[in-house]
Protein backbone atom coordinates (compact mmCIF):
# COMPACT_ATOMS: atom_id res chain seq x y z
CA UNK A 1 0.00 0.00 0.00
CA UNK A 2 1.47 3.78 -0.51
CA UNK A 3 1.63 5.21 2.35
CA UNK A 4 0.50 8.38 0.28
CA UNK A 5 -3.05 6.77 0.03
CA UNK A 6 -3.60 6.77 3.50
CA UNK A 7 -4.47 10.15 4.67
CA UNK A 8 -2.45 11.21 7.98
CA UNK A 9 -0.53 8.42 8.15
CA UNK A 10 0.97 8.88 11.44
CA UNK A 11 -2.13 10.14 12.85
CA UNK A 12 -3.99 6.60 12.38
CA UNK A 13 -0.92 5.07 13.31
CA UNK A 14 -0.63 6.45 16.27
CA UNK A 15 -4.05 6.48 17.29
CA UNK A 16 -3.70 2.72 16.61
CA UNK A 17 -1.10 2.90 19.28
CA UNK A 18 -3.43 4.33 21.48
CA UNK A 19 -7.09 2.79 21.04
CA UNK A 20 -6.80 0.16 18.60
CA UNK A 21 -5.98 -2.75 21.05
CA UNK A 22 -9.21 -3.84 20.85
CA UNK A 23 -9.21 -4.41 16.40
CA UNK A 24 -5.60 -5.32 16.62
CA UNK A 25 -6.48 -8.52 19.04
CA UNK A 26 -9.58 -9.07 16.79
CA UNK A 27 -6.94 -9.27 13.62
CA UNK A 28 -4.26 -11.41 15.87
CA UNK A 29 -6.90 -13.97 16.13
CA UNK A 30 -8.41 -13.83 12.60
CA UNK A 31 -4.50 -14.40 11.61
CA UNK A 32 -4.38 -17.31 13.69
CA UNK A 33 -7.74 -18.80 12.19
CA UNK A 34 -6.60 -18.19 8.73
CA UNK A 35 -3.46 -18.32 8.65
CA UNK A 36 -2.37 -15.72 6.56
CA UNK A 37 -0.43 -12.74 7.55
CA UNK A 38 -3.02 -9.31 7.95
CA UNK A 39 -1.42 -5.72 7.40
CA UNK A 40 -2.62 -3.84 10.16
CA UNK A 41 -2.73 -0.50 8.55
CA UNK A 42 -4.54 -1.43 5.13
CA UNK A 43 -7.19 -3.33 6.68
CA UNK A 44 -7.78 -0.82 9.51
CA UNK A 45 -8.07 1.64 6.60
CA UNK A 46 -10.23 -0.68 5.10
CA UNK A 47 -12.67 -1.38 8.14
CA UNK A 48 -12.62 2.12 8.75
CA UNK A 49 -13.96 2.79 4.82
CA UNK A 50 -16.59 0.24 5.64
CA UNK A 51 -18.01 1.65 8.46
CA UNK A 52 -16.69 -1.25 10.55
CA UNK A 53 -14.51 0.80 12.92
CA UNK A 54 -15.42 4.57 13.81
CA UNK A 55 -12.53 6.96 13.14
CA UNK A 56 -12.60 10.40 12.53
CA UNK A 57 -10.19 11.24 9.65
CA UNK A 58 -10.36 14.70 10.32
CA UNK A 59 -9.93 15.08 13.88
CA UNK A 60 -7.80 11.71 15.21
CA UNK A 61 -6.80 12.62 18.44
CA UNK A 62 -10.43 14.69 18.77
CA UNK A 63 -11.86 11.93 21.32
CA UNK A 64 -10.61 9.87 24.11
CA UNK A 65 -11.28 6.88 22.25
CA UNK A 66 -10.70 7.57 18.66
CA UNK A 67 -11.06 4.26 17.79
CA UNK A 68 -13.82 1.90 17.82
CA UNK A 69 -14.69 -1.18 16.80
CA UNK A 70 -18.65 -0.49 15.80
CA UNK A 71 -19.28 -4.66 15.24
CA UNK A 72 -16.66 -7.24 16.09
CA UNK A 73 -18.53 -9.82 14.32
CA UNK A 74 -18.74 -8.07 10.90
CA UNK A 75 -14.68 -7.49 11.10
CA UNK A 76 -14.16 -10.47 11.83
CA UNK A 77 -16.28 -12.05 8.82
CA UNK A 78 -14.46 -9.23 6.83
CA UNK A 79 -10.98 -10.77 7.89
CA UNK A 80 -12.18 -14.28 6.43
CA UNK A 81 -13.43 -15.69 9.82
CA UNK A 82 -16.92 -17.15 9.97
CA UNK A 83 -16.82 -15.97 14.14
CA UNK A 84 -18.99 -14.16 16.28
CA UNK A 85 -18.45 -12.22 19.76
CA UNK A 86 -19.76 -13.48 23.03
CA UNK A 87 -18.80 -11.36 25.94
CA UNK A 88 -18.73 -12.67 29.70
CA UNK A 89 -17.78 -12.17 32.61
CA UNK A 90 -16.41 -14.80 33.22
CA UNK A 91 -14.14 -17.76 31.18
CA UNK A 92 -15.89 -20.98 30.91
CA UNK A 93 -13.91 -23.46 32.32
CA UNK A 94 -12.07 -25.68 30.29
CA UNK A 95 -12.82 -23.23 27.67
CA UNK A 96 -10.37 -24.09 25.17
CA UNK A 97 -11.31 -21.44 21.91
CA UNK A 98 -9.89 -18.21 21.23
CA UNK A 99 -10.91 -14.99 23.53
CA UNK A 100 -9.70 -11.44 23.91
CA UNK A 101 -9.28 -10.64 27.59
CA UNK A 102 -10.21 -6.49 28.76
CA UNK A 103 -8.84 -5.16 31.76
CA UNK A 104 -9.86 -1.89 33.25
CA UNK A 105 -8.25 0.27 35.62
CA UNK A 106 -9.74 3.91 36.47
CA UNK A 107 -11.89 4.17 33.62
CA UNK A 108 -9.53 3.06 31.47
CA UNK A 109 -9.39 -0.39 29.27
CA UNK A 110 -6.69 -2.39 27.42
CA UNK A 111 -7.39 -6.17 25.63
CA UNK A 112 -4.93 -8.95 25.50
CA UNK A 113 -4.76 -12.27 24.28
CA UNK A 114 -3.50 -14.76 27.07
CA UNK A 115 -0.56 -15.03 24.86
CA UNK A 116 -0.01 -11.72 23.25
CA UNK A 117 -0.34 -8.18 24.81
CA UNK A 118 0.21 -5.56 22.06
CA UNK A 119 2.21 -2.71 23.82
CA UNK A 120 5.04 -3.87 25.62
CA UNK A 121 3.78 -2.36 28.84
CA UNK A 122 0.06 -1.60 29.88
CA UNK A 123 -0.96 -0.19 33.21
CA UNK A 124 -4.36 -1.25 32.97
CA UNK A 125 -3.08 -5.20 32.82
CA UNK A 126 -0.48 -4.87 35.99
CA UNK A 127 -3.21 -3.27 38.17
CA UNK A 128 -6.16 -3.19 37.10
CA UNK A 129 -8.63 -6.31 36.81
CA UNK A 130 -10.21 -8.44 34.44
CA UNK A 131 -13.85 -7.01 33.29
CA UNK A 132 -14.66 -9.16 30.83
CA UNK A 133 -13.94 -11.73 28.28
CA UNK A 134 -15.17 -11.87 24.20
CA UNK A 135 -15.12 -15.41 23.51
CA UNK A 136 -14.76 -16.03 19.99
CA UNK A 137 -16.82 -18.65 18.47
CA UNK A 138 -17.38 -20.56 15.16
CA UNK A 139 -20.62 -19.57 13.87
Amino acid sequence: MKITKVKAYQDLCACLGSDGCYLINLMAIAEKITGKDIDVVKTTKKLIDLGLVDYDWARPRAYKNAMYVMDADKVLKNLGCNYHVCKVDELPKNYNGYYIIRYTLEGNTHFVLKDYNSITYSRCVAEGRISKYYLIEKN
